[in-house]
């Protein structure tokens, strides 16, 4: 009888082994992800540390809230783009001005009531700080261009003599 008590008592622990001692295996996965961006083009020396520089200007002449300097051209060229880049975007960053948000402050100048305004070239499309524009990449010369226009521009017609400077900066992006 304990014999027997023995062996049932070895194949109920060996059936408790075999259930509970057991390796439980069970299927993942892992995503993975990632993203392919077009190669960079050329930033030209010419685009680089660029000045815009204005004409003097005289205060007594910008009395009226919207008074603006003359449009001063300028470009943003980048070249060498590789030939699947076939657009990039130029976003703008740098301070807003406190009275109209929408053009660029005279962040490091002492002139008071004046700030930036840039627009395309074609004066159609005005650039607000964080604001952005693209173009496409010509295909045979593998350049884009940015032709644009800026000027001071008065706010709220009461500026006082000084400095006008300002720096916006670009990063760009390719598709």
């Amino acid at each position: 009888m304990m014999a027997q008590q023995e062996s049932s008592i070895i194949v109920v622990l060996t059936a408790l082994w075999a259930t509970f001692g057991m390796s439980y295996s069970f299927a993942t996965d892992i995503n993975i992800s990632g993203t392919v961006v077009a190669s960079a083009c050329v930033v030209d020396a010419g685009t680089r540390e660029q000045t815009v520089k204005f004409e003097q200007a005289r205060a007594v002449n910008y009395t009226q809230p919207g008074d603006t300097s003359e449009w001063q051209d300028f470009a943003l060229t980048l070249s060498s783009c590789p030939a699947s880049t076939t657009q990039v975007t130029a976003r703008f960053s740098g301070n807003a001005d406190n009275d109209d948000p929408s053009k660029f402050a005279n962040s490091l100048g002492d002139a008071s009531g004046m700030a930036l305004q840039i627009t395309t070239r074609d004066h159609l499309t005005e650039i607000e700080p964080s604001g952005e524009i693209s173009a496409s990449v010509d295909p045979v010369s593998r350049s884009a261009d940015f032709p644009l226009s800026a000027r001071m521009y008065t706010p709220t017609g009461s500026v006082t003599a000084g400095d006008f400077k300002t720096v916006v900066q670009l990063s760009f992006t390719y598709q």
